[in-house]
Formats: structure tokens, C-alpha cells, sequence
């Protein structure tokens, strides 16, 4: 595929996107201001670029990967208008789906190291049978399978198109005014701020409205990472770090959910095994329970 007569073509799930000057943008570079947005991205780029060399070489980058795409998906997301919407929506949709791949083995790794410190907690005459070993034995061979599941990804036509579509991307952001980059940082952290409220409206919460609002905030927090040198460091940090503390706190809410059902799939196996029991996961199943109800607790006095 080589380039077009006005600019250079992209594969994006294996179609080709035409990509002309007015596709990426005629206008000017008048404002240095929207040097940020270029930056960010391609600091995410290059950080889900440097993953996919760790990753072959058998090394384990799976969490700054993860998070460089969710930086890089909220900024496709929070500043829509610096990106044209066809590609931008492609890359949404794979990005989700290569994040979701490397999920299943970060989630695997961060259960196993919770449940064993869990575990370690609870008194001996409470731990009946060899929990803490079924539990490690059963998530270590769940997590080697998800990463060969990576390492088969890493080879296929649909990866091979989104890394294609991320070097694209790179050489396409529009420019925007300053205004309207700190405009759209603060627009993110109003909808945090609304969707938290409306998420702890109710008596009882809403778990998967809690979720959403979490992921605003981190959407919110990415926002004001990216607009730091427009507004100054010291009023950045501030707002990161209000946004990052509301963001820890939903996500231990979340992270207790999780655990809770990776929990009652282990203890259901448990009991149906020769001399064992559910008890001990059941004990554990209730701690997460409450751990998550009272993050919910601490959501509903958070300072917005």
C-alpha cells in the first residue's frame, strides 16, 4: 500500500482508510499551545510500542502497556476533535480490545498476590485445607494461559493493523487552540464529578454506575496530565491529585467486586472436591464484600 496522491492511506481492521490533508488538518499550527495533545500521544505511543518489544522478548510490561492505552483512549475520547472520528472510533474499539487481552493476565496477577496476603491474615484454625496452594495453583494456570494467548495476538493481522494504525495516528493530530485543550481538561472533570454524584445518589449504590464514575476520574486525571503546561504545574498536581484519590478509592470498590467473583468461581470448585469445603473462601468472599461496601461508604463523603 503506498501513499495517495493527498497524503497516505491506514489500515484499520484490515480496510483502508483514505487519509488526505483535509482528513488530518488544513489548519495552521498558529498555537504552540496544542504541542501537548501531539506530545501525550505520542508518549503513549511509544510506551505501548516499547511494550510490544518487552512482550517478545518474554519480559512482562503487561501494566504500563495497559495504562499507556487507557491514557491514549482517553485522550481519544476527551480531545474527539484533535483526531479525525472515523479513525479515532477504530482505534477506540481496538485499543479496548488488546487492553481487555492483556487484562485477563494483569487481573490474574493481581488476584494471586491479594488472596495470598489474604490468606497469610487470616488465623490458622480458620484456613481449613490448602487454600492459599489451590488458590495459586489454579490462577497461575489461568494466567499462562492468557499469556500465550498474548504472545498468539502479537502475531496475528488484526494486532499487526492496530500497530499500524497507532504510527498513523501519531503523524495525524489536528492542531486545536490552548483554549480549547484546558476547555475540554475541565469539561472531563465536571463529568466525573457528575456521574460520582449520580452514581451515590441512591441509598444503595450502584456498582456498575461506581465503575463508570472511576473510569471518568481516570479519564478526568489524564486530562489534566495533558494540560499541565498549559495551566502550570502547581494547579495541574492539585487537580491530579484530587482525581487520582477518588480514583483509588472507586478502585478498591471495584477491585473487591472482582476479587468477590474470582472468589465464590474458586470456593464453588472447592466444595465439590474430596476433605474440602468452601469455608475459608466464603470467609474471604465476605471480607471483599465489605471491603467494597465500604469504599462505597468512603465514595459518598469524597470532596468533589
Amino acid at each position: 500500500m503506498g501513499p495517495n496522491r493527498d497524503g497516505f492511506d491506514l489500515y484499520v481492521l484490515g480496510a483502508s482508510i483514505p487519509m488526505t490533508t483535509s482528513t488530518i488538518s488544513s489548519t495552521p499550527h498558529r498555537d504552540a499551545a496544542a504541542a501537548p495533545v501531539a506530545a501525550y500521544v505520542r508518549e503513549q505511543i511509544s510506551a505501548i510500542r516499547d511494550g510490544d518489544a518487552a512482550l517478545r522478548r518474554g519480559e512482562d510490561p503487561i501494566h504500563p502497556t495497559r495504562v499507556a492505552i487507557r491514557r491514549l483512549r482517553s485522550t481519544l475520547r476527551v480531545f474527539a476533535d484533535t483526531f479525525d472520528p472515523a479513525v479515532a472510533t477504530h482505534l477506540d474499539e481496538e485499543l479496548s480490545w488488546y487492553a481487555g487481552i492483556l487484562g485477563h493476565v494483569r487481573d490474574h496477577e493481581v488476584q494471586r498476590a491479594r488472596f495470598a496476603q489474604a490468606v497469610a491474615d487470616l488465623p490458622d484454625e480458620w484456613v481449613l485445607g490448602p487454600v492459599a496452594a489451590d488458590i495459586e495453583t489454579t490462577l497461575a494456570a489461568e494466567q499462562r494461559t492468557y499469556r500465550a494467548d498474548v504472545d498468539t495476538v502479537l502475531t496475528g493481522d488484526r494486532y499487526a493493523a492496530l500497530i499500524g494504525a497507532l504510527d498513523a495516528l501519531d503523524s495525524s493530530v489536528r492542531s486545536v487552540p490552548r483554549r480549547n485543550v484546558t476547555s475540554l481538561a475541565n469539561k472531563a472533570g465536571k463529568k466525573a464529578r457528575t456521574r460520582l454524584k449520580a452514581a451515590i445518589a441512591g441509598e444503595a449504590g450502584d456498582d456498575e454506575a461506581l465503575h463508570r464514575a472511576r473510569k471518568a476520574f481516570k479519564r478526568a486525571r489524564y486530562a489534566a496530565e495533558l494540560a499541565t503546561p498549559l495551566v502550570g504545574k502547581k494547579h495541574a498536581k492539585k487537580k491530579i491529585r484530587r482525581y487520582k484519590h477518588v480514583q483509588e478509592v472507586l478502585g478498591e470498590h471495584q477491585d473487591s467486586l472482582v476479587a468477590a467473583e474470582f472468589l465464590r468461581r474458586l470456593g464453588a470448585a472447592a466444595g465439590t472436591r474430596p476433605a474440602e469445603n468452601g469455608f475459608t473462601y466464603g470467609l474471604l468472599f465476605a471480607h471483599e464484600q465489605q471491603a467494597a461496601a465500604a469504599a462505597q461508604r468512603r465514595a459518598r463523603t469524597l470532596k468533589l
